[in-house]
């Protein structure tokens, strides 16, 4: 009999999400922060450009702990090792985000930062990805951000022109879907305005990383949907 979570097609209309409603809130959501960097630009980012407690900041903070939770229900409802290893690996780098952007709680709890922190991290806060060398911070978001954009850019083009077989095809869950795009396009498009220099006027790169983990919940909700869809073809 045919294995059904083989010939699953990561693409089918009633296997995903809809790339279209991915499309219709992310460009909502750009639209209403960009409108708020000019007209509630201390609502975005706080009382202060370096505050923790800005909208920008807890959305992020939302998205992660959303992401989380899909994970570890996708890993539950995973139905074999390598896919549970796979999601595993993503549940604990979902942890480490979330824990390093609430500072491990320090965000809410507000205990002063001391120890080892209070010697290695740039803005005085209980988390690594501040530490000086940034081999904590920017080494993994570039490693993130080109994974992002192997899968949802230059896998889909490359199973373009290959007529079906792209750069991920097995296992058929480790490529995100194009239905994951959206956010993908639009980390790079709140990344602008700082690569080039303008409209000074906010963290960007707190923008791009909005985007870049609602990706997570793009790239878990498809994953779900298409795993129960395998599940129902084995039957």
């Amino acid at each position: 009999m045919t294995d059904g979570a083989a010939t699953i097609r990561p693409s089918h209309a009633r296997g995903d999400i809809s790339a279209l409603a991915v499309w219709i809130v992310c460009v909502l959501l750009y639209a209403v922060l960009m409108a708020m960097v000019f007209y509630a630009p201390d609502v975005l980012r706080g009382s202060g450009f370096d505050t923790e407690q800005g909208l920008v900041e807890q959305l992020q903070n939302l998205v992660l702990f959303i992401a989380l939770l899909l994970s570890i229900w996708t890993l539950l409802q995973a139905n074999t090792t390598p896919m549970r290893a796979w999601l595993g690996l993503i549940v604990l780098g979902l942890v480490y985000l979330f824990g390093e952007e609430i500072s491990w709680g320090q965000h809410y709890f507000g205990w002063d930062t001391g120890g080892i922190f209070a010697n290695i991290n740039d803005q005085g806060e209980t988390n690594f990805h501040n530490t000086e060398g940034g081999w904590l911070d920017q080494k993994p978001r570039a490693v993130l951000l080109l994974g992002m954009i192997l899968g949802t850019i230059v896998h889909p083009l490359v199973k373009w022109a290959r007529k079906g077989r792209g750069l991920f095809d097995n296992p058929w869950w480790l490529a995100p879907t194009l239905a994951s795009l959206p956010p993908v396009v639009f980390s790079q498009i709140a990344a602008l305005p700082k690569r080039l220099e303008v409209l000074e006027l906010f963290r960007w790169s707190e923008m791009e990383e909005l985007f870049m983990y609602v990706f997570f919940i793009t790239y878990l909700l498809s994953l779900l949907v298409r795993l129960r869809m395998s599940k129902r073809s084995a039957v």
